[in-house]
């Protein structure tokens, strides 16, 4: 039989929701905005209520529309910024999901009597994150690692390194990769020279060159050859951009080759490109990308296995 439940990830620049299927998995609707936690106007705490709501309206749905289906929501809307801070949930971190800090709320509207299931985010003693357990609970069960030892990366604005093994997340590390090409791509001198390369075809030499230097020189002495290539070797935008993500990936990349484990990468096209072709040249072995299908599932997936440990029993 089964149930559905609403599955949420709500950063700080973008809001997804989607209608689930247990224990399918299959989405029944999604809705995708830029309202992320900090674009919502206003101090009044319902806002978050009333905008859950509204967008809940927009999806299909039973046509009792005062169906109790419970809403799980991860990501930023647990922070200082969100609906309500929660303390984060500690290493080591069980892939059942039952080390997890969650929060039941009231319920949305008189309307919309959804049980609200807030989750936390997940500390080490000097890391955190908001929003990625949930993703890698979901992952891992998903590419069946909760026994195997695995190094997850999830790569973003600040991408997250989180070392599974024994059924636990055991230590996690950020860099900040995603961040520091915005920065220096808009707002250093390499702004006036280099352009982000939408695929990676025909620009494989240029990104290699930027893991060599990486390796060779180090993530600053590498940098301003980003500048140097234009002004003296004529290369085009589009290649100092596959060479500044090379190097910057050099840097992220370089201490999992130490790891020990096999590594998994949340990433398709062209930054799953990216991380296969460095870890090629860096002699990872051990590394592959996760298809697109288990991307997709991996928030709902970790969110369903919150529901089915947590279902009655939140605090």
């Amino acid at each position: 039989m089964g149930h559905s439940f609403y599955s949420c990830d709500w950063g700080t620049s973008n809001f997804r929701l989607r209608l689930v299927h247990l224990p399918s998995l299959e989405i029944t609707g999604e809705l995708r905005t830029a309202d992320g936690i900090d674009r919502l106007d206003g101090d009044d705490p319902g806002r978050f209520a009333s905008y859950l709501a509204g967008r809940i309206d927009e999806l299909p749905g039973p046509e009792d529309q005062a169906s109790e289906i419970p809403l799980w929501i991860s990501g930023m809307a647990s922070s200082s910024i969100g609906w309500r801070e929660l303390d984060y949930a500690r290493l080591p971190f069980p892939l059942d999901g039952s080390g997890a800090v969650v929060a039941a709320l009231e319920p949305l509207t008189k309307s919309r009597p959804c049980p609200v299931r807030l989750v936390s985010g997940l500390r080490s003693e000097d890391d955190i994150l908001r929003g990625e357990e949930t993703e890698a609970l979901g992952l891992l069960k998903l590419l069946g690692r909760t026994e195997e030892e695995t190094l997850l990366i999830l790569p973003g604005t600040h991408s997250k390194h989180l070392q599974a093994r024994g059924g636990e997340l055991a230590s996690m590390r950020t860099f900040m990769t995603g961040e520091l090409y915005a920065i220096l791509t808009r707002h250093s001198i390499l702004r006036h020279t280099v352009e982000e390369p939408g695929a990676l075809a025909g620009l494989e030499d240029a990104f290699v060159e930027g893991i060599r230097s990486g390796v060779r020189d180090g993530l600053s002495g590498g940098l301003f050859a980003a500048r140097t290539r234009q002004v003296l070797g004529g290369k085009e935008p589009r290649e100092n951009g596959a060479y500044l993500s090379g190097l910057l990936l050099s840097a992220e990349l370089e201490p999992a080759g130490n790891c020990g484990s096999d590594i998994f990468v949340a990433a398709a096209g062209v930054v799953g490109d990216m991380y296969r072709l460095a870890a090629a040249e860096l002699g990872i072995e051990r590394l592959q990308t996760v298809d697109e299908r288990n991307l997709e599932l991996s928030v709902p997936a970790g969110h369903a296995l919150l529901e089915k440990n947590f279902q009655g029993e939140t605090s």
